[in-house]
């Protein structure tokens, strides 16, 4: 193999295992909010979440609160919810949340507003076997 083989193969598989280790991503819309839900690594198992909450034109949303709450009816699994903790980058984070089971889970996240006042958003996303 040629030097050049070589390095394009190096690359090749290097752009492989980074494009493994990006989080799952789902975008939400609605009336007057969007929220970015990224989850590492979205498989089957323990999993980090990040809530990107923002308002219809994209600056940030100022929540007070913000709670994941997960299902996946066609295995039975009742909602999980859990709340989030606000991280030094604006954003509501989760740690350890599992998903036990590969399949279309079920996703809403609840954003408690000044007033309380509550902005909810629904999307489903699907879970690969690991």
């Amino acid at each position: 193999m040629s030097r050049t083989g070589f390095t394009i193969a190096i690359a090749t598989l290097a752009a492989c295992g980074l494009a493994a280790a990006a989080p799952l991503a789902i975008h939400i819309h609605g009336d007057n909010a969007m929220f970015q839900v990224l989850v590492s690594p979205g498989t089957v198992g323990s999993d980090d979440f990040v809530l990107q909450l923002m308002t219809g034109d994209g600056s940030p949303l100022l929540a007070k609160q913000a709670t994941l709450i997960l299902s996946l009816p066609e295995r039975g699994i009742e909602p999980l919810e859990r709340k989030a903790t606000r991280g030094a980058d604006g954003y509501w984070h989760l740690s350890d949340v599992p998903l036990p089971h590969p399949g279309r889970w079920h996703l809403r996240v609840d954003a408690v507003m000044a007033g309380s006042r509550k902005i909810t958003l629904e999307d489903e996303f699907d879970v690969p076997a690991r």
